[in-house]
């Protein structure tokens, strides 16, 4: 694994297992009719967002290669355990992906356009919330050059 992901990728097993400590705890009705706290009002997720952002934002200021930020890309926006997770969780997993708007530009035409045909496949035109057709019209334009 290339240093430069580690940040992201702990942010990402650091979410994960705050996502199952938040699960081992919530009783059986939690959550239910709006009683309790379920695992969408935890803080975790707003850590998750916070720590993403913060992260991508340090690797933007510095001076990536076009294959760096395609790496962080891809980390981002191509993850391939998303079902996986617990519903709460899916959500941020695809809110987070705003995030990599400011790394799209540093990507070749080339790069660009193979990310391009990856995220239409991964995520199909009736599943994209509006950051994921933001950064589809992102990837297309940098694509273009």
């Amino acid at each position: 694994m290339d240093e430069f992901l580690t940040p992201l990728i702990q942010a990402f097993s650091d979410y994960r297992q705050d996502i199952e400590k938040c699960q081992r705890k919530l009783r059986p009705t939690d959550g239910l009719l709006g009683f309790g706290h379920g695992l969408k009002d935890d803080a975790c997720h707003e850590r998750f967002d916070e720590r993403i952002q913060q992260a991508v934002g340090e690797l933007s200021a510095s001076s990536l290669t076009p294959a760096q930020a395609e790496s962080i890309l891809r980390t981002l926006l191509l993850r391939d355990d998303v079902e996986t997770w617990p519903l709460a969780a899916q959500w941020m997993l695809v809110a987070i992906q705003r995030h990599a708007l400011p790394l799209i530009p540093l990507l070749n035409q080339e790069q660009a356009a193979g990310l391009a045909v990856s995220y239409e496949k991964r995520w199909p035109r009736h599943t994209r919330l509006p950051a994921q057709r933001d950064i589809l019209k992102a990837l297309k334009k940098a694509r273009q050059g």
